[in-house]
Protein backbone atom coordinates (compact mmCIF):
# COMPACT_ATOMS: atom_id res chain seq x y z
CA UNK A 1 0.00 0.00 0.00
CA UNK A 2 2.83 2.31 0.92
CA UNK A 3 4.55 1.50 -2.31
CA UNK A 4 1.46 2.41 -4.29
CA UNK A 5 1.09 5.77 -2.52
CA UNK A 6 4.76 6.52 -3.09
CA UNK A 7 4.39 5.73 -6.78
CA UNK A 8 1.43 8.08 -7.02
CA UNK A 9 2.88 10.98 -5.04
CA UNK A 10 6.22 11.17 -6.91
CA UNK A 11 4.76 11.74 -10.39
CA UNK A 12 2.27 14.26 -8.95
CA UNK A 13 5.08 16.20 -7.28
CA UNK A 14 7.07 16.24 -10.52
CA UNK A 15 4.03 17.52 -12.41
CA UNK A 16 3.45 20.31 -9.89
CA UNK A 17 7.14 21.32 -10.06
CA UNK A 18 7.03 21.49 -13.86
CA UNK A 19 3.84 23.58 -13.79
CA UNK A 20 5.39 26.04 -11.31
CA UNK A 21 8.46 26.49 -13.56
CA UNK A 22 6.28 27.02 -16.61
CA UNK A 23 4.13 29.60 -14.81
CA UNK A 24 7.20 31.37 -13.54
CA UNK A 25 8.65 31.61 -17.10
CA UNK A 26 5.43 33.00 -18.67
CA UNK A 27 5.56 36.86 -18.99
CA UNK A 28 3.07 38.97 -17.15
CA UNK A 29 0.36 40.94 -18.95
CA UNK A 30 2.31 44.21 -18.53
CA UNK A 31 5.44 42.62 -19.92
CA UNK A 32 3.51 41.44 -22.95
CA UNK A 33 2.12 44.96 -23.50
CA UNK A 34 5.59 46.50 -23.27
CA UNK A 35 6.95 43.96 -25.74
CA UNK A 36 4.15 44.75 -28.20
CA UNK A 37 4.83 48.50 -27.90
CA UNK A 38 8.51 47.96 -28.59
CA UNK A 39 7.70 45.85 -31.64
CA UNK A 40 5.28 48.48 -32.98
CA UNK A 41 7.92 51.19 -32.54
CA UNK A 42 10.45 49.03 -34.38
CA UNK A 43 8.09 48.43 -37.29
CA UNK A 44 7.13 52.13 -37.42
CA UNK A 45 10.81 53.12 -37.70
CA UNK A 46 11.23 50.74 -40.63
CA UNK A 47 8.06 51.80 -42.44
CA UNK A 48 8.35 55.58 -42.00
CA UNK A 49 11.13 56.11 -44.59
CA UNK A 50 9.03 54.18 -47.08
CA UNK A 51 5.96 56.37 -46.63
CA UNK A 52 4.95 58.69 -49.46
CA UNK A 53 6.42 62.17 -49.45
CA UNK A 54 4.13 64.96 -48.31
CA UNK A 55 2.97 67.43 -50.97
CA UNK A 56 2.63 71.01 -49.80
CA UNK A 57 1.36 74.19 -51.43
CA UNK A 58 1.51 77.31 -49.29
CA UNK A 59 3.36 80.53 -48.59
CA UNK A 60 6.66 78.81 -49.46
CA UNK A 61 5.53 77.54 -52.85
CA UNK A 62 5.02 73.99 -54.06
CA UNK A 63 7.08 71.17 -52.59
CA UNK A 64 7.53 67.45 -52.08
CA UNK A 65 8.96 66.82 -48.62
CA UNK A 66 9.95 63.52 -47.00
CA UNK A 67 8.26 62.68 -43.66
CA UNK A 68 11.45 63.48 -41.74
CA UNK A 69 11.96 66.72 -43.83
CA UNK A 70 15.55 65.68 -44.64
CA UNK A 71 14.83 65.48 -48.38
CA UNK A 72 12.78 67.92 -50.44
CA UNK A 73 12.00 69.10 -53.96
CA UNK A 74 10.62 72.60 -54.41
CA UNK A 75 9.29 74.39 -57.48
CA UNK A 76 10.37 78.02 -57.81
CA UNK A 77 9.14 80.71 -60.18
CA UNK A 78 9.63 84.42 -60.87
CA UNK A 79 7.87 86.72 -63.33
CA UNK A 80 8.59 90.45 -63.64
CA UNK A 81 6.60 92.61 -66.05
CA UNK A 82 8.17 96.08 -66.34
CA UNK A 83 7.53 99.35 -68.07
CA UNK A 84 10.05 102.13 -68.75
CA UNK A 85 9.09 105.68 -69.59
CA UNK A 86 11.73 108.30 -70.44
CA UNK A 87 10.96 112.01 -70.33
CA UNK A 88 13.20 112.80 -73.30
CA UNK A 89 11.64 113.18 -76.74
CA UNK A 90 15.01 112.67 -78.47
CA UNK A 91 15.20 109.07 -77.27
CA UNK A 92 12.56 106.50 -78.16
CA UNK A 93 13.09 103.83 -75.50
CA UNK A 94 9.64 103.72 -73.85
CA UNK A 95 8.56 100.10 -73.57
CA UNK A 96 6.75 97.32 -71.78
CA UNK A 97 8.93 94.25 -71.30
CA UNK A 98 9.32 90.91 -69.56
CA UNK A 99 12.34 91.67 -67.37
CA UNK A 100 12.66 88.18 -65.88
CA UNK A 101 10.76 84.91 -66.36
CA UNK A 102 12.27 82.07 -64.39
CA UNK A 103 11.27 78.58 -63.43
CA UNK A 104 13.36 76.10 -61.54
CA UNK A 105 13.84 73.43 -58.93
CA UNK A 106 15.69 73.46 -55.65
CA UNK A 107 15.81 71.26 -52.59
CA UNK A 108 18.01 69.03 -50.46
CA UNK A 109 19.05 65.46 -49.81
CA UNK A 110 19.57 63.98 -46.34
CA UNK A 111 20.05 67.41 -44.74
CA UNK A 112 23.61 67.56 -46.10
CA UNK A 113 23.29 68.38 -49.80
CA UNK A 114 21.33 71.23 -51.35
CA UNK A 115 20.80 71.81 -55.07
CA UNK A 116 19.45 74.50 -57.40
CA UNK A 117 18.46 74.47 -61.09
CA UNK A 118 16.95 77.72 -62.41
CA UNK A 119 16.13 78.52 -66.04
CA UNK A 120 15.70 82.00 -67.54
CA UNK A 121 13.06 82.37 -70.26
CA UNK A 122 12.71 86.16 -70.60
CA UNK A 123 15.15 86.56 -73.50
CA UNK A 124 14.79 85.28 -77.07
CA UNK A 125 16.53 82.04 -76.09
CA UNK A 126 16.25 80.12 -72.83
CA UNK A 127 19.33 79.69 -70.65
CA UNK A 128 20.33 77.81 -67.51
CA UNK A 129 20.91 80.64 -65.06
CA UNK A 130 21.72 78.87 -61.77
CA UNK A 131 22.97 75.29 -61.56
CA UNK A 132 24.77 74.38 -58.35
CA UNK A 133 25.06 71.97 -55.46
CA UNK A 134 26.07 72.74 -51.86
CA UNK A 135 27.51 70.09 -49.56
CA UNK A 136 27.39 70.96 -45.85
CA UNK A 137 30.00 69.53 -43.51
CA UNK A 138 28.97 71.92 -40.72
CA UNK A 139 27.55 75.44 -40.46
CA UNK A 140 31.15 76.65 -40.46
CA UNK A 141 32.19 74.79 -43.63
CA UNK A 142 30.18 74.36 -46.82
CA UNK A 143 31.33 73.53 -50.35
CA UNK A 144 29.42 74.99 -53.30
CA UNK A 145 29.99 73.91 -56.92
CA UNK A 146 28.49 75.01 -60.25
CA UNK A 147 27.09 78.32 -61.49
CA UNK A 148 26.02 80.83 -58.85
CA UNK A 149 26.61 84.41 -57.75
CA UNK A 150 30.22 85.45 -57.21
CA UNK A 151 30.74 86.37 -53.52
CA UNK A 152 31.58 90.07 -53.61
CA UNK A 153 28.76 92.62 -53.99
CA UNK A 154 26.30 93.33 -51.17
CA UNK A 155 23.43 94.34 -53.46
CA UNK A 156 24.47 91.97 -56.22
CA UNK A 157 24.15 88.97 -53.89
CA UNK A 158 20.54 89.80 -53.03
CA UNK A 159 17.84 87.78 -54.72
CA UNK A 160 16.16 89.14 -57.83
CA UNK A 161 12.67 88.93 -56.34
CA UNK A 162 11.30 90.91 -53.39
CA UNK A 163 14.58 91.65 -51.60
CA UNK A 164 15.76 94.70 -53.56
CA UNK A 165 14.75 98.23 -52.59
CA UNK A 166 14.53 99.33 -56.25
CA UNK A 167 13.46 97.59 -59.43
CA UNK A 168 17.03 97.77 -60.77
CA UNK A 169 20.34 97.46 -58.95
CA UNK A 170 22.51 100.54 -58.50
CA UNK A 171 25.48 101.78 -60.54
CA UNK A 172 27.80 99.97 -58.11
CA UNK A 173 26.61 96.57 -59.30
CA UNK A 174 27.63 97.53 -62.84
CA UNK A 175 31.29 97.14 -61.77
CA UNK A 176 30.94 93.79 -59.99
CA UNK A 177 30.52 90.30 -61.48
CA UNK A 178 27.19 88.56 -61.16
CA UNK A 179 27.08 84.80 -61.85
CA UNK A 180 30.08 82.66 -62.69
CA UNK A 181 31.10 78.99 -62.74
CA UNK A 182 33.44 77.72 -60.06
CA UNK A 183 33.91 76.28 -56.58
CA UNK A 184 33.45 78.06 -53.26
CA UNK A 185 34.03 77.38 -49.58
CA UNK A 186 31.96 79.34 -47.09
CA UNK A 187 30.15 79.30 -43.80
CA UNK A 188 29.18 81.08 -40.62
CA UNK A 189 31.59 81.57 -37.70
CA UNK A 190 31.45 82.92 -34.16
CA UNK A 191 27.78 82.07 -33.61
CA UNK A 192 26.64 84.00 -36.67
CA UNK A 193 28.82 87.05 -36.16
CA UNK A 194 31.10 86.31 -39.13
CA UNK A 195 30.05 85.14 -42.59
CA UNK A 196 32.72 84.26 -45.12
CA UNK A 197 33.10 82.88 -48.66
CA UNK A 198 36.14 82.24 -50.86
CA UNK A 199 36.12 80.68 -54.30
CA UNK A 200 37.82 80.13 -57.66
CA UNK A 201 35.88 80.96 -60.83
CA UNK A 202 36.36 81.03 -64.60
CA UNK A 203 36.07 84.81 -64.53
CA UNK A 204 33.55 87.15 -66.11
CA UNK A 205 33.26 90.83 -67.05
CA UNK A 206 31.87 93.62 -64.86
CA UNK A 207 28.18 93.09 -64.14
CA UNK A 208 28.21 89.90 -66.19
CA UNK A 209 26.62 86.47 -66.02
CA UNK A 210 28.97 83.76 -67.25
CA UNK A 211 26.54 81.50 -69.10
CA UNK A 212 29.10 79.72 -71.28
CA UNK A 213 30.03 76.09 -70.72
CA UNK A 214 33.74 76.60 -71.43
CA UNK A 215 36.50 79.09 -70.66
CA UNK A 216 38.46 80.69 -73.51
CA UNK A 217 41.67 81.07 -71.48
CA UNK A 218 43.61 79.57 -68.60
CA UNK A 219 43.21 82.64 -66.38
CA UNK A 220 40.93 82.28 -63.35
CA UNK A 221 39.44 84.65 -60.79
CA UNK A 222 39.86 84.32 -57.04
CA UNK A 223 36.91 85.87 -55.15
CA UNK A 224 36.48 86.37 -51.41
CA UNK A 225 34.06 88.14 -49.09
CA UNK A 226 33.71 88.50 -45.33
CA UNK A 227 30.89 90.15 -43.35
CA UNK A 228 31.03 91.07 -39.66
CA UNK A 229 27.85 91.40 -37.56
CA UNK A 230 29.22 91.91 -34.03
CA UNK A 231 25.89 92.61 -32.32
CA UNK A 232 23.66 90.17 -34.22
CA UNK A 233 22.90 88.18 -31.03
CA UNK A 234 22.30 91.24 -28.85
CA UNK A 235 18.57 91.88 -29.19
CA UNK A 236 18.75 94.84 -26.81
CA UNK A 237 21.36 96.70 -28.87
CA UNK A 238 20.44 99.33 -31.44
CA UNK A 239 23.36 97.98 -33.49
CA UNK A 240 21.97 94.44 -33.76
CA UNK A 241 21.18 94.93 -37.45
CA UNK A 242 24.58 96.39 -38.42
CA UNK A 243 26.88 94.44 -40.75
CA UNK A 244 30.20 95.59 -42.20
CA UNK A 245 32.09 93.71 -44.88
CA UNK A 246 34.60 93.60 -47.68
CA UNK A 247 34.54 91.72 -50.99
CA UNK A 248 37.27 91.38 -53.58
CA UNK A 249 38.26 89.54 -56.76
CA UNK A 250 41.63 89.07 -58.42
CA UNK A 251 42.13 87.40 -61.78
CA UNK A 252 44.25 87.00 -64.88
CA UNK A 253 42.76 87.11 -68.37
CA UNK A 254 44.45 86.51 -71.73
CA UNK A 255 44.64 89.22 -74.38
CA UNK A 256 41.46 87.82 -75.95
CA UNK A 257 39.44 88.17 -72.74
CA UNK A 258 36.11 89.93 -73.12
CA UNK A 259 35.15 93.19 -71.42
CA UNK A 260 31.65 94.33 -70.59
CA UNK A 261 29.38 95.01 -73.57
CA UNK A 262 28.32 98.18 -71.77
CA UNK A 263 27.65 99.84 -68.43
CA UNK A 264 24.02 100.85 -67.95
CA UNK A 265 22.07 103.57 -66.19
CA UNK A 266 19.30 102.92 -63.67
CA UNK A 267 16.94 103.03 -66.65
CA UNK A 268 19.02 100.26 -68.28
CA UNK A 269 20.27 102.49 -71.09
CA UNK A 270 23.90 102.00 -72.13
CA UNK A 271 26.03 104.95 -70.95
CA UNK A 272 29.55 103.61 -71.57
CA UNK A 273 30.94 101.10 -74.09
CA UNK A 274 34.42 100.09 -75.11
CA UNK A 275 35.41 100.53 -78.73
CA UNK A 276 35.55 97.44 -80.91
CA UNK A 277 38.62 95.20 -80.53
CA UNK A 278 39.29 96.31 -76.95
CA UNK A 279 40.17 93.29 -74.82
CA UNK A 280 41.24 92.35 -71.31
CA UNK A 281 45.01 92.01 -71.21
CA UNK A 282 46.22 90.73 -67.86
CA UNK A 283 45.12 91.52 -64.32
CA UNK A 284 41.52 92.28 -63.34
CA UNK A 285 40.96 93.40 -59.75
CA UNK A 286 37.87 94.50 -57.87
CA UNK A 287 37.36 95.79 -54.34
CA UNK A 288 34.07 96.49 -52.57
CA UNK A 289 33.74 97.68 -48.94
CA UNK A 290 30.09 97.53 -47.85
CA UNK A 291 27.70 98.18 -45.00
CA UNK A 292 24.09 97.36 -44.19
CA UNK A 293 21.88 98.33 -41.27
CA UNK A 294 18.38 97.22 -40.34
CA UNK A 295 16.34 98.40 -37.38
CA UNK A 296 12.64 97.63 -37.32
CA UNK A 297 10.94 99.15 -40.36
CA UNK A 298 14.14 100.94 -41.48
CA UNK A 299 16.82 99.51 -43.76
CA UNK A 300 20.01 101.02 -45.23
CA UNK A 301 22.78 100.06 -47.70
CA UNK A 302 26.12 101.72 -48.35
CA UNK A 303 28.52 100.25 -50.88
CA UNK A 304 31.63 101.21 -52.85
CA UNK A 305 33.24 99.39 -55.76
CA UNK A 306 36.45 99.83 -57.73
CA UNK A 307 37.24 97.78 -60.84
CA UNK A 308 40.73 97.82 -62.33
CA UNK A 309 41.61 96.06 -65.60
CA UNK A 310 44.59 95.81 -67.91
CA UNK A 311 43.27 96.42 -71.42
CA UNK A 312 44.58 96.40 -74.97
CA UNK A 313 43.37 97.74 -78.29
CA UNK A 314 45.74 97.32 -81.16
CA UNK A 315 49.08 98.82 -80.12
CA UNK A 316 47.49 100.73 -77.23
CA UNK A 317 47.95 99.15 -73.79
CA UNK A 318 46.71 100.59 -70.50
CA UNK A 319 45.19 100.02 -67.08
CA UNK A 320 41.71 101.44 -66.49
CA UNK A 321 40.20 101.98 -63.06
CA UNK A 322 36.48 102.67 -62.74
CA UNK A 323 34.76 103.35 -59.41
CA UNK A 324 31.23 103.78 -58.03
CA UNK A 325 29.39 104.26 -54.75
CA UNK A 326 25.82 104.22 -53.56
CA UNK A 327 23.65 104.79 -50.49
CA UNK A 328 20.08 103.54 -50.50
CA UNK A 329 17.44 102.91 -47.89
CA UNK A 330 13.83 102.15 -47.24
CA UNK A 331 11.16 102.58 -44.59
CA UNK A 332 8.10 100.31 -44.28
CA UNK A 333 5.16 102.62 -43.61
CA UNK A 334 2.92 99.77 -42.46
CA UNK A 335 5.35 98.79 -39.71
CA UNK A 336 6.69 95.45 -40.96
CA UNK A 337 10.33 94.59 -40.40
CA UNK A 338 12.84 95.56 -43.08
CA UNK A 339 15.57 93.00 -43.72
CA UNK A 340 18.21 91.86 -46.21
CA UNK A 341 15.87 89.07 -47.28
CA UNK A 342 12.96 91.43 -47.97
CA UNK A 343 9.64 92.54 -46.47
CA UNK A 344 6.89 90.09 -45.46
CA UNK A 345 3.44 91.69 -44.99
CA UNK A 346 1.88 91.15 -41.58
CA UNK A 347 -1.53 91.04 -43.30
CA UNK A 348 -2.18 90.26 -46.95
CA UNK A 349 -3.98 92.78 -49.12
CA UNK A 350 -7.71 92.13 -48.92
CA UNK A 351 -10.22 94.78 -50.02
CA UNK A 352 -13.05 93.03 -48.21
CA UNK A 353 -11.37 93.20 -44.81
CA UNK A 354 -9.55 96.48 -45.44
CA UNK A 355 -6.02 95.10 -45.00
CA UNK A 356 -3.41 96.78 -47.20
CA UNK A 357 -0.38 94.50 -47.24
CA UNK A 358 2.98 96.23 -46.74
CA UNK A 359 4.03 99.59 -48.20
CA UNK A 360 7.66 100.73 -48.35
CA UNK A 361 9.19 104.08 -49.36
CA UNK A 362 12.73 103.96 -50.79
CA UNK A 363 15.42 106.45 -51.83
CA UNK A 364 18.88 106.18 -53.38
CA UNK A 365 21.86 108.28 -54.42
CA UNK A 366 24.69 106.81 -56.46
CA UNK A 367 27.62 107.78 -58.65
CA UNK A 368 29.97 106.12 -61.13
CA UNK A 369 33.16 107.47 -62.68
CA UNK A 370 35.06 106.02 -65.62
CA UNK A 371 38.82 106.38 -65.97
CA UNK A 372 39.88 109.39 -68.04
CA UNK A 373 42.46 107.17 -69.76
CA UNK A 374 39.54 105.43 -71.45
CA UNK A 375 39.14 108.44 -73.76
CA UNK A 376 42.77 109.25 -74.57
CA UNK A 377 43.24 109.72 -78.35
CA UNK A 378 39.49 110.03 -78.82
CA UNK A 379 37.19 107.66 -80.61
CA UNK A 380 39.60 106.64 -83.34
CA UNK A 381 42.32 104.89 -81.34
CA UNK A 382 41.15 105.22 -77.73
CA UNK A 383 39.52 102.52 -75.63
CA UNK A 384 36.18 104.37 -75.64
CA UNK A 385 34.55 107.09 -77.73
CA UNK A 386 33.91 110.26 -75.65
CA UNK A 387 31.04 111.26 -77.95
CA UNK A 388 29.20 108.02 -77.19
CA UNK A 389 30.22 107.23 -73.61
CA UNK A 390 29.89 109.23 -70.42
CA UNK A 391 32.84 110.12 -68.22
CA UNK A 392 30.62 109.92 -65.11
CA UNK A 393 27.03 109.60 -63.94
CA UNK A 394 25.25 110.72 -60.77
CA UNK A 395 21.81 109.45 -59.99
CA UNK A 396 18.99 110.19 -57.55
CA UNK A 397 16.07 107.82 -57.18
CA UNK A 398 12.88 107.60 -55.14
CA UNK A 399 10.23 104.91 -55.18
CA UNK A 400 7.45 103.01 -53.51
CA UNK A 401 6.98 99.25 -53.11
CA UNK A 402 3.65 97.66 -52.40
CA UNK A 403 3.81 94.06 -51.14
CA UNK A 404 0.32 92.67 -51.57
CA UNK A 405 1.40 89.37 -49.97
CA UNK A 406 4.39 87.02 -50.06
CA UNK A 407 3.88 86.40 -53.78
CA UNK A 408 2.94 89.74 -55.36
CA UNK A 409 4.76 93.06 -55.43
CA UNK A 410 4.12 96.28 -57.35
CA UNK A 411 6.85 98.94 -57.58
CA UNK A 412 7.13 102.45 -59.02
CA UNK A 413 10.49 104.27 -59.20
CA UNK A 414 11.54 107.65 -60.52
CA UNK A 415 15.24 107.91 -61.44
CA UNK A 416 17.12 111.08 -62.36
CA UNK A 417 20.64 110.66 -63.79
CA UNK A 418 23.04 113.43 -64.78
CA UNK A 419 26.01 112.64 -67.03
CA UNK A 420 29.49 114.11 -67.04
CA UNK A 421 31.37 114.20 -70.36
CA UNK A 422 35.06 114.04 -71.22
CA UNK A 423 36.61 117.44 -71.86
CA UNK A 424 35.59 118.75 -75.28
CA UNK A 425 33.27 115.84 -76.10
CA UNK A 426 30.07 116.72 -77.96
CA UNK A 427 27.64 113.76 -78.18
CA UNK A 428 24.94 113.64 -80.82
CA UNK A 429 21.42 114.75 -79.90
CA UNK A 430 20.22 111.15 -80.04
CA UNK A 431 22.90 109.93 -77.61
CA UNK A 432 21.72 108.81 -74.18
CA UNK A 433 24.43 110.94 -72.54
CA UNK A 434 23.40 114.16 -74.32
CA UNK A 435 20.64 114.87 -71.78
CA UNK A 436 19.95 113.92 -68.17
CA UNK A 437 17.97 110.69 -67.90
CA UNK A 438 14.53 111.06 -66.32
CA UNK A 439 12.95 107.65 -66.10
CA UNK A 440 9.75 106.33 -64.60
CA UNK A 441 10.08 102.59 -63.98
CA UNK A 442 7.28 100.25 -62.92
CA UNK A 443 7.26 96.55 -62.10
CA UNK A 444 4.59 93.96 -61.40
CA UNK A 445 6.15 90.88 -59.87
CA UNK A 446 4.94 87.41 -59.04
CA UNK A 447 7.30 85.01 -57.27
CA UNK A 448 7.04 81.76 -55.36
Amino acid sequence: MKTTQRNTILPLAALLAFASVALAAEPTVQEQIDALKARIAELDAKVRPLQRAETTAGDKGFALVSPDTSTSLRLRGLLQVDSRWFFDKAIDNDAFLIRRARLGLEGKFANTTEYQLIGEFASSSASLLDANVTVTYSPELQLKLGRFKTPIGLEQLQGDSSTLFFTERSLVSQLLPNRDIGAQLGGVLADGRITYAVGVFNGTFDGGNNLTQSDSNDGKDLAARVMFSPWVKDSASVLQGLSIGLGSTYGLQDASGSLTPGYKSDGQQTIFTYNANTFANGKIRRLSPQLSYYNGAFGLFAEYAASSADVKRGAAIGNLRHSAWQIEGGYVLTGEKSSYSGVIPAHDFDRATGTLGAVELVARIASIRFDDKSFVNGGSTGFADPTKSARSAETLGIGINWYLNRFYRFSVDFEYTRFGLFSGAVPSASSVTSHPERALLTRYQFSF
